[in-house]
């Protein structure tokens, strides 16, 4: 009777885990593709999922200022004196909008300097809201040294100042019709001395 009570006892254990032995465990996870990634999982229900930051838009461009329908004259004056020898002087003026530029190129080949002679100007005229002008300008002027009596500049003596170099750039406030000095340029060697002048014009 014990043996008959033990084998029923078992068989009706082996009946109660059949359905649990038939649950099937979840497929694991296949690894990716050569090359691939895996998809992300699902997100929860009920919850959405996380979105990308929105790109940071691009500073717009700064518009360039737009100058008034109105032209500027102006004039440079360049006072070039040796010593106390009498003064030489030269005028140069150039017509140019409010807020854009002009510029002049002039040149001159002098006979015994090598590379000639420049005189070179860039002006930036900008009005202001109070009636100045505010004025950018470059200069570049080379100028010749003469050989005292009538001497070949290969036979001149040791120390002799064949020719100067000036480049000034300058930007400064000037009254509508008004000269103002804006340069005075010394010759590092001699006494030679080079004075800009300049004035500027609203022509209405």
């Amino acid at each position: 009777m014990k043996s008959r009570a033990f084998v029923l006892t078992m068989f009706l254990a082996a009946i109660a885990l059949t359905p649990l032995l038939a649950q099937q465990p979840p497929p694991a996870q296949q690894p990716p593709p050569r090359g691939g990634t895996l998809a992300p999982p699902p997100a929860p229900r009920g919850v959405a999922p996380p979105q990308a930051p929105a790109p940071t838009p691009a500073p717009a461009p700064i518009p360039r200022r737009e100058g008034q329908p109105v032209n500027v004259k102006i004039e440079f004056t360049l006072t070039d004196q040796r010593g106390g020898g009498a003064a030489i002087k030269r005028s140069v003026s150039l017509v140019v909008a409010d807020s854009r530029g002009g510029s002049i190129r002039s040149h001159s080949e002098v006979m015994g300097v090598g590379g000639g002679v420049p005189l070179n100007i860039d002006a930036n005229p900008e009005l202001l809201p109070d009636g100045k002008i505010r004025l950018g300008f470059n200069v570049q002027y080379d100028w010749p040294v003469p050989i005292e009596g009538g001497r070949d500049v290969n036979t001149a003596p040791r120390g002799t100042v064949f020719k100067t170099s000036m480049h000034e750039s300058v930007a400064l406030i000037l009254e509508n019709g008004k000269s103002m000095i804006a340069t005075q340029s010394a010759d590092p060697v001699g006494d030679r001395q080079v004075t800009v002048e300049v004035k500027a014009t609203i022509l209405r």
